[in-house]
């Protein structure tokens, strides 16, 4: 009876211990100038962390539990401890940084800005800026508004998102030089990288499409219709599901990875941005709606919604990037 006890008592505070290091969830709150940090047991806010200036996008390092957060405002990256929720370094960047992905195995953060069309490349292990990649193109369809970022690490690549063209800008992270453009759709806003498979998903906004590209030789596979406007798009390799956020009409698009098929078209919040998956859901940020749509992605329902307190909600501050664990 008394190691059974015993047993009992080491479970439950392995479950503790599991709730607090990995499940938590970080929404950049705009308007605040904060992080909200979700505990995604009861789906609660257990924290704010004060940030930079206009905080958009957030990303993760799954293997230092580290968090970045990209401060339009005033053209900074902070760092979070998620170990401890506490600001532990603040790195400078261009101008206008909306995004970052994260290299885990080489120890780099990927930060694009629009306002100088640069991406800034950080040493995660000393929270330093490594160098800088000008994405700037020539002649018809120059890069410009550098948006959004995904990088592969197996191939060396990063993949950025120009939102007033109609290209992506490859950049070799060996060398940190842009080696060229890939055709895409009007206004590419959203770029995701699916690295088990070798594809990327590119959400056009202006077109309401989705353009499926090959790594292996930068050529479209195909390219598939979504909702309105879509922002923002995050890739789950083990799910096999790519979720789109589509801004313009308050839905999040499903596809299928192996079939290119869309599966399902959930309803959510308003004006949804960002999405991030965290064990079996997704959390969504709806600007306008000031929340976070939970989603069980086995079967593409909505099961919560969480109210962000002290955030006003509107066009532009808002909720809007979002990262877990």
């Amino acid at each position: 009876m008394k190691r059974l006890i015993v047993l009992l008592i080491c479970i439950v505070l392995a479950i503790i211990n599991y709730g607090i290091s990995e499940a938590n969830v970080y929404v950049a709150n705009t308007s605040a100038n904060t992080v909200s940090v979700i505990d995604d047991l009861n789906n609660t806010v257990i924290a704010t962390i004060d940030v930079g200036s206009s905080p958009l996008g957030v990303a993760v390092n799954p293997d230092s539990k580290m968090v970045y957060v990209a401060n339009k405002g005033d053209n900074t990256v902070s760092v979070i401890d998620s170990k401890t929720n506490a600001l532990v370094a603040t790195v400078p960047v261009g101008k206008s940084p909306w995004y970052i992905s994260i290299d885990s195995a080489n120890k780099r953060a990927y930060v694009n800005s629009s306002g100088d069309n640069l991406v800034t490349v950080i040493d995660t292990a000393s929270n330093a800026v490594a160098g800088q990649v000008q994405t700037t193109g020539e002649g018809k369809g120059a890069t410009k508004g550098a948006f959004n970022v995904a990088v592969h690490p197996g191939i060396k690549r990063a993949y950025v998102a120009n939102c007033l063209t109609t290209n992506l800008s490859v950049v070799d992270t060996k060398t940190n030089n842009m080696i060229g453009m890939i055709g895409v759709g009007h206004d590419p806003l959203g770029v995701a990288v699916d690295t088990a498979a070798g594809i990327i998903y590119v959400a056009n906004n202006t077109d309401n499409t989705v353009a499926v590209i090959n790594t292996v030789n930068n050529s479209e596979i195909t390219t598939m219709p979504v909702g309105k406007s879509p922002w923002y798009v995050a890739v789950n390799p083990a799910i096999k599901k790519a979720y789109v956020t589509n801004r313009g009409d308050n839905t999040v698009s499903v596809i299928n990875t192996e079939k290119y098929t869309l599966e399902a078209v959930i309803k959510v919040g308003a004006e949804p941005l960002a999405v991030a998956f965290v064990k079996n859901r997704a959390y969504v940020t709806n600007c306008a709606g000031n929340s976070i749509s939970v989603i069980d992605t086995g079967n593409n329902i909505v099961i919560d919604t969480i109210i962000l307190p002290g955030v006003k909600p509107g066009r532009g501050l808002c909720p809007w990037g979002i990262a877990g664990f």
